[in-house]
């Protein structure tokens, strides 16, 4: 329950009328614990026994559940009121809750007689509530128009000049009211002009001021619009953060007198605050005396040393004024507020979508966008007048998401204090973070692969100094300009890059990858691992084979050759290949994976098992838990296949997998698949979506591909045929890039079925052919042929 007193007065929820006693209430929320004494005193100062008269109005208060709180000789109100609702909010800055309480005057329509103090505290509270009302709409007001909503914040200054129970605007309200409305072009500004004429107050032709294009800053612009008389505030922020574009939203909003920092003559700064410019510190800071100005100095750092000092002395002696100081530092001494501007947070640029992406929230940037300005214009300009080296600073930075500053440094060959300093000073001019990170770096790099050359030689430069795992994207870009003593680190790193496309579940990039090294022999394995991933097993094959018969001896040749024959359904020649592979290492566990992979070809599933349970061992001893646990994978299979429940089969590795998103969700796949060919059709479609959300959150396109793809098997065994063919059709767009053409060739037969399409059908089949999956094409085809309603095969 609340009491409402702003407009009427009545308890929220419940019908009780009697006036004499909620207005006992109101005065109980607003002036807090009271004696009994006083209160009878003001209620009933004409009463025989004021005492009796207080009590019998007790009596219907406790009647509301909660409304009183007693404590011998003083009572208490124990409901929320509207009106102390309002002051609370005005006191903490929540101007658009004030606003939005004030429902009309206080207590307005009373109809009972009042003594004459209870009559002069309802009226002086009326007026005292109307008044927080009208600055809280003011307030909204030139925060409105701060941010260039002249309109708007034209609205609610006429809602503030004719508000209900508010007495006439006074000489403090009359110029805020008459700049609002002015901005807004609304026609009660000739009427505020006017009154202000009859009370003598000279209003003055309104400001024009920037209509430049501002966003965010609302917490900021709340703090000084709260400043007090008397008050000195510091707003730092390195350049570019928005500070002249907060002093003219200011500005934009009324009542305040900005001023740009001069550095000569002496006291030049603050001369247009006196008919004459002022010629001592006396009289500068007498222009500071004022409790009606409220000043903003923008840039400390340009500022006369003579101004500096009047400053520095009315931040101690606080002569009257609200004084606000911009710069690039912290405050050189005490202030009552001190502001810190930094990028926009993504919240303050929620309505224009992308604007953070685009700009990291900085605001010089911010503010090119909204005007629709090229966003490299904004930092190009300035970035091309500093020295060479710091130029080059800065663009090597852009050229990294996450700038490995001792790399920078090396590739620039400048010495530790140069290159701190240079930093520093792109943090001050607000290019950079203290990070070495580069505001929208990405806008950048745009504007350098303009500069083919340049930024190419930056690329190498920087590729040459960076860790291996990290520098094979520069050497990409920089491929044109390669010394002999280039490749072979690049061959590196790039073979650090493949593997990191592999262990994030893209074979197909990482075989891409390392095809423009495919002259390159010591590249060969990895580059075989790329492709056998990727499904191209033919190019692997051949990979290795261009290594010649003395390349093939070494053992971690031979067990890529024989993964790749036991996936071309070579399953003799792989087995041979790896039998003498001995040792307790990788080349042992590929081995121990390849003759697994071969007997569940062959349907020996106790053979199957025993190998993948065998190549999982050799991976934990290895230290790859990964691997291990993907080998798991295949032993669940396997026991399946012998006869295990896929419960008891799978259980162990699901729980091994738990907190390895990728790896969890492919074991839910398979085991899913388990339940399905178990008819436990079921359970085994809520696992498959449980293992599509774990997919989609990993970001393994390769996975969800096979989800989807086992989905889209399940639906068209049901019958489901169209939502078979949608299933179908999103497997396919995953696995574009990723070169698994064995689950491509499947899922495209599969959707040729539904479509009555033979020439894709045989197109499909084709394919897999040709990649080598001669024996997944031939049981496609026998399938077809077996069954008159064709049904498709299950992925795996």
């Amino acid at each position: 329950m609340t009491l409402r007193t702003l407009g009427g007065l009545s308890v929220e929820g419940v019908t009780f009328r009697r006036e004499k006693v909620l207005l006992l209430l109101a005065y109980l929320c607003l002036e807090g614990p009271q004696p009994r004494r006083r209160l009878a005193a003001v209620f009933w100062p004409e009463a025989a026994n004021p005492m009796n008269s207080l009590a019998q109005h007790l009596v219907h208060l406790r009647g509301l559940e909660g409304a009183l709180a007693e404590d011998g000789p003083r009572v208490a109100a124990g409901l929320p009121c509207d009106a102390a609702l309002l002051r609370g909010a005005v006191r903490r800055g929540r101007h658009a809750e004030a606003a939005a309480l004030y429902a009309g005057p206080f207590l307005h329509s009373l109809g009972i007689p009042l003594g004459a103090d209870l009559e002069e505290w309802v009226f002086d509270t009326r007026e005292a509530l109307a008044r927080d009302a009208r600055t809280a709409l003011l307030t909204l007001a030139a925060q409105d128009a701060a941010r260039g909503q002249a309109e708007r914040a034209g609205e609610l200054a006429a809602q503030a000049l004719s508000l209900p129970g508010a007495p006439p605007p006074d000489e403090l309200d009359l110029p805020k009211l008459h700049h609002l409305l002015t901005l807004a072009g609304h026609p009660l500004a000739a009427q505020v002009d006017r009154d202000a004429r009859s009370l003598g107050l000279k209003l003055g032709a309104a400001v024009t001021v920037s209509a430049a294009p501002f966003a965010g800053r609302a917490e900021e612009l709340a703090v000084v619009h709260t400043l007090t008389p008397g008050t000195f505030a510091w707003i730092s922020g390195h350049a570019g953060m928005g500070k002249t574009a907060l002093l003219d939203a200011l500005a934009r909003s009324g009542g305040w007198r900005i001023l740009a920092g001069q550095a000569d003559p002496a006291y030049a700064t603050l001369a247009p605050l006196s008919a004459a410019p002022p010629t001592s510190a006396h009289a500068a800071l007498g222009a500071l005396r004022d409790p009606g100005l409220r000043l903003a100095v923008d840039s400390w750092d340009t500022t006369d040393p003579a101004t500096q000092l009047v400053l520095r002395q009315a931040a101690q002696a606080r002569p009257g004024a609200v004084i606000v100081v911009t710069g690039r530092t912290h405050p050189p001494f005490d202030v009552d507020t001190h502001v810190h501007l930094g990028p926009l947070p993504p919240a303050d640029l929620s309505a224009w979508p992308d604007l953070h992406a685009r700009t990291d929230g900085h605001p010089t940037l911010v503010g090119a966008a909204l005007r629709g300005q090229p966003l490299d214009l904004r930092f190009g300009a300035r970035v091309r007048t500093y020295p060479d080296h710091v130029r080059d600073t800065f663009l090597l930075l852009a050229l990294q998401d996450q700038p490995n500053l001792r790399a920078t440094r090396a590739a620039l060959n400048l010495d530790a204090d140069t290159f701190a300093r240079t930093v520093a000073f792109l943090t001050t001019e607000g290019l950079t973070v203290e990070t070495g990170r580069v505001y929208a770096a990405a806008t950048t790099r745009e504007y350098l692969n303009r500069v083919h050359v340049h930024a190419a030689l930056l690329h190498l430069k920087l590729a040459r100094t960076l860790p291996e795992p990290d520098a094979w994207p520069h050497y990409e870009q920089a491929r044109d300009l390669w010394e002999d003593t280039d490749e072979t680190r690049a061959a590196g790193a790039a073979c650090h890059r493949a593997h990191a496309h592999l262990k994030r579940g893209y074979p197909g990039q990482a075989a891409t990858l390392l095809d423009l090294l495919a002259h390159r022999a010591d590249l060969a394995v990895p580059h075989a691992w790329a492709l056998i991933g990727a499904g191209r097993y033919n190019d692997a094959l051949a990979r290795l084979d261009a290594l010649g018969t003395s390349g093939q001896t070494g053992p971690e040749v031979r067990v890529a050759r024989a993964t790749t024959l036991v996936r071309l359904g070579r399953t003799d020649e792989a087995v041979t290949l790896v039998a003498d592979v001995r040792g307790s290492g990788p080349e042992a566990a590929h081995a121990a994976s390849v003759q697994a992979q071969a007997a569940y070809f062959r349907e020996h599933w106790a053979e199957a098992r025993r190998h993948a349970q065998m190549a999982a061992d050799l991976w934990q001893l290895h230290g790859d838990d990964e691997a291990r646990v993907n080998e798991l994978v295949m032993v669940a299979r396997a026991a399946v296949r012998l006869g295990s429940s896929p419960q008891a089969a799978f259980q162990g590795v699901l729980a091994e997998s738990e907190g390895r998103p990728s790896l969890h969700g492919t074991a839910l796949v398979n085991y899913s698949l388990a339940l399905m060919e178990g008819q436990q059709a079921s359970e085994a479609e809520c696992l498959m979506q449980d293992a599509i959300r774990i997919l989609k959150d990993a970001g393994d396109r390769v996975g969800l591909a096979a989800a989807y793809g086992n989905l889209g098997v399940r639906r068209h065994m049901q019958g489901q045929l169209a939502e078979a063919a949608r299933l179908y059709r999103q497997t396919m767009e995953l696995l574009k890039g990723s070169g698994n053409v064995r689950q491509l060739g499947r899922t495209l037969s599969n959707l040729s079925e539904i479509e009555g399409d033979l020439s894709a059908f045989e197109d499909a089949l084709h394919l897999l052919e040709r990649a080598g999956q001669h024996e997944l094409a031939e049981r496609i085809r026998r399938n077809a042929l077996l069954h008159a309603a064709t049904l498709p095969s299950l992925s795996s």
